[in-house]
């Protein structure tokens, strides 16, 4: 389970392999575009960040299915993940269930 800015954690999978085994799998992060904007011009982080969650985890084969923040779930295999914080309720929830499947 993982969300937000949790799928980064999924980048240490490919570290020495020739491909990530995450590769495939689709999964939600939180968006690139507000990270690279809003989250500037707000304060939220003190300025441009050094790499992409997105660009990053594209790279690695991993396939996003959110565009933006709206609280978004989505279960591949075993990974559940959320979009941001607005999804914690839902993604709980999908989890207890997947636990108890």
């Amino acid at each position: 389970m993982s969300l937000c800015h949790g799928p980064a954690a999924l980048l240490a999978a490919s570290l020495g392999r020739e491909k990530s085994p995450f590769a495939g799998f689709e999964i939600c992060a939180f968006p690139d575009s507000l990270d690279q904007g809003a989250n500037i011009d707000i304060g939220y982080i003190p300025g441009k960040m050094p790499w992409a969650l997105g660009e990053a985890l594209t790279a690695d084969g991993l396939k996003i299915v959110n565009e933006d923040m709206t609280g978004k779930v989505h279960r591949d295999r075993n990974l559940l993940t959320g979009d941001s914080p607005l999804a914690s309720n839902e993604l709980g929830k999908q989890m207890v269930k997947a636990l108890l499947g």
